[in-house]
């Protein structure tokens, strides 16, 4: 996958406007920062790209294909393969254990369980330090544990993209800094591509692209290198 376009975008929510006629494009290896207000649509556009929800004008490509007429099990299936996912409040299971939600996405794209599943999510875990929380249920652990583990979540199917919305905004200072050092190794090691909605002005020191967007429109986007 060597690009996402968005092609005037507008989302419209019970008659209040999300975004409207937003053009935009992540080209592969990017690491692309929306930025703007509370309110501006950082979180709609990001969800847009994503395809975790559509417009309700303009269309988005991936590559060539254009998403409009995909039906629901053909965008779960691009979703499954070639995106990952870190959320701000996180959206893991709580009746599962960590281990169980790190490994899920994997689950899910082979719809089988296979043991190895383990040891690969034992991988990440250890990276991010946190392996013995493995048997731990979610409520036992803390903000910034709750994060590694959606860190870890993201990267267990190798995703080609990698969408964050508020990734720090709620855990701590040393969680922040392990999500940076992650972010900038897998973006020019691995050519990982991210889009990130955020209010935390230091992404903008990685940022290949910024998109500054204003009451759901663009503002201006900046490209950085």
């Amino acid at each position: 996958m060597n690009k996402i376009k968005g092609e005037r975008l507008t989302k419209n929510y019970n008659g209040v406007i999300g975004i409207k006629e937003v053009d935009i494009e992540v080209e592969k290896g990017e690491i692309v920062v929306i930025v703007g207000p509370s309110g501006s649509g950082k979180t709609t556009l990001l969800n847009l790209l994503a395809l975790i929800d559509r417009p309700t004008e303009g269309k988005v490509y991936i590559d060539d294909l254009d998403t409009e007429n995909l039906s629901e099990l053909q965008i779960a299936k691009i979703r499954n393969e070639k995106f990952g996912f870190i959320f701000q409040f996180f959206h893991l299971i709580p009746e599962l254990k960590i281990i169980e939600n790190v490994v899920l996405p994997l689950w899910i794209k082979e719809k089988q369980f296979k043991t190895e599943f383990l040891k690969e999510g034992e991988k990440f875990l250890s990276a991010f330090g946190i392996l013995d929380k493995k048997d731990t249920y979610p409520s036992k652990l803390s903000g910034g544990q709750l994060q590694r583990v959606a860190i870890c979540r993201s990267l267990i199917c190798q995703p080609e993209i990698i969408f964050a919305d508020e990734p720090t905004g709620n855990i701590d200072n040393e969680t922040a800094k392990i999500f940076f050092e992650f972010m900038k190794n897998f973006n020019q090691e691995k050519k990982v591509t991210f889009v990130i909605a955020t209010h935390n002005e230091k992404f903008l020191q990685f940022a290949s692209k910024v998109v500054y967007l204003i009451e759901g429109k663009i503002k201006k986007i900046e490209k950085r290198r």
